[in-house]
């Protein structure tokens, strides 16, 4: 997972409108103490990520981290106890900090409460592993980074240490919300159970409840349940089209079910009443031109083929006179059938429905 996009349908009450929020994330897993993570790379798939102006400095350098509630566990244990360093970490900067800690000790021999030592900052240690090490084994002193190259050391009391524990517990606090990343986002969503709306999303869903969730479980029926709980309201636009097919034959409006082409048929036809969308300032690139395969964009189109499938479906059998704007409510009502079937690539049956009290496996 390298990229996440987010398209918010906001309907604006009486106008037949909808504004849309469009937002793309580049996420990467950060590492922090033992939590560490390895991934595979398919040399095609960088091909089409680099064909499509994929950044990979900036999901490299400015990817949000994220993790999943196991791996949230660790971190939390492994601040709570100061002991972040992997063993290799260790191995590998123990002789390093063994120096500084030397000096520190000469220095404390003689050295009296508010007195400060500045020292040169290792490059091969990270702070937050330095600055434990040190603590833990020099319970009189308080270390702080001066700047990048610098690290200060205070004797203080017992007191002071005692204040100063208080604020760093706020610091801790930071780091795992640092961590947490875009984890903070899904459980966002998840608080909020509201329509999500994906394509082709099966493979999505998995890894969100991967990644931010629970490593997924063994059994299909376990991972069925959850996903049912923290997405009740689940809509594959996949699915959805390919189920229009047979009916739209004539007209060949789903006669390829690929996102882009889709979204380009739609925006070739009109529908009486048909709602209008307009992008929010987050999105006003996408006003101008294209760029499929970014996940902000793929989800805008996402989001567009999903409100204009609901509207077909819920006006095909109305005449000129009975026609009229309709409120998602409505538009909800309509398709409220599709929700929880989601679309199967290469297999022997088309989808499977997601919602755990409707089908079991």
């Amino acid at each position: 997972m390298v990229q996440i996009g987010l398209s918010a349908f906001i309907e604006i009450p009486h106008e037949n409108r909808y504004r849309v929020h469009t937002f793309n994330f580049y996420v990467y897993p950060g590492s922090f103490g033992s939590v560490n993570v390895k991934f595979l790379c398919q040399a095609s798939a960088l091909e089409f990520l680099c064909r499509h102006n994929f950044d990979f400095n900036k999901f490299i350098y400015d990817g949000i981290s994220y993790l999943n509630e196991e791996q949230e566990k660790v971190l939390c244990n492994e601040i709570e106890e100061l002991s972040v360093a992997t063993d290799a970490e260790c191995d590998y900067d123990e002789i390093t900090v063994q120096e500084i800690s030397s000096k520190i000790s000469e220095w404390l021999a003689t050295a009296k409460n508010e007195d400060k030592l500045v020292l040169e900052k290792p490059p091969s240690v990270s702070d937050y592993v330095l600055h434990s090490q040190l603590r833990q084994r020099f319970p009189a002193i308080w270390t702080i980074s001066v700047d990048r190259l610098h690290v200060q050391c205070a004797k203080i009391t017992e007191e002071k240490k005692s204040i100063i524990l208080k604020e760093h517990e706020m610091e801790n606090e930071r780091v795992l919300n640092s961590m947490l990343g875009f984890t903070r986002v899904f459980r966002l969503l998840v608080k909020h159970r509201k329509p999500i709306v994906g394509h082709n999303c099966f493979m999505d869903l998995m890894l969100m409840y991967d990644k931010f969730y629970r490593p997924l479980p063994v059994k299909y029926s376990q991972f069925k349940e959850d996903i049912s709980r923290l997405f009740p309201f689940v809509f594959d636009t996949k699915s959805m089209s390919a189920s229009m097919r047979k009916s739209y034959k004539e007209t060949g409006l789903f006669e390829n079910t690929t996102l882009s082409r889709l979204y380009a048929a739609f925006q070739r036809r009109f529908d009486l009443y048909q709602p209008a969308i307009i992008h929010g300032q987050e999105g006003s690139k996408y006003r101008e031109a294209e760029a499929l395969h970014e996940a902000g964009y793929d989800a805008f189109m996402t989001g567009s083929v999903f409100l204009r499938i609901a509207h077909l479906k819920a006006v095909v059998h109305l005449s000129f006179a009975e026609a009229q704007p309709l409120p998602f409510s409505h538009l909800f009502s309509i398709i409220s059938p599709d929700m929880g079937r989601l679309n199967l690539i290469r297999a022997s049956v088309n989808d499977i429905v997601s919602k755990y009290k409707t089908f079991a496996v």
